[in-house]
């Protein structure tokens, strides 16, 4: 599910559940990748924190457990290398 901005009305919109999500900024690159139990709710959390700047539209893939959540965003690290999960890395 893409949405385009990042907005609180846009969240709004996401499944509860697990799952993983991609951020991207103004150039339309994936700059984080992440995984949690409930999409909506750690959007929120993002959108509240601006822990990552330059958000401007996401992607969420609701998965049926957290455990296919953590497997398919591992995958999607070493596929994309998002700045800000390498970042972490180092």
């Amino acid at each position: 599910m893409a949405k385009k901005g990042f907005s609180g009305k846009n969240i709004e919109n996401v499944p509860e559940g697990p799952g993983v999500y991609k951020l991207y900024n103004s150039q339309d690159s994936i700059t984080y990748v992440g995984k949690t139990k409930n999409l909506q709710e750690r959007l929120q959390q993002h959108l509240n924190e601006e822990d990552i700047p330059n958000i401007r539209r996401f992607e969420t893939e609701k998965t049926a457990t957290t455990k296919e959540a953590e497997t398919k965003e591992k995958n999607l690290i070493q596929r994309h290398k998002p700045i800000h999960n390498i970042k972490d890395k180092e």
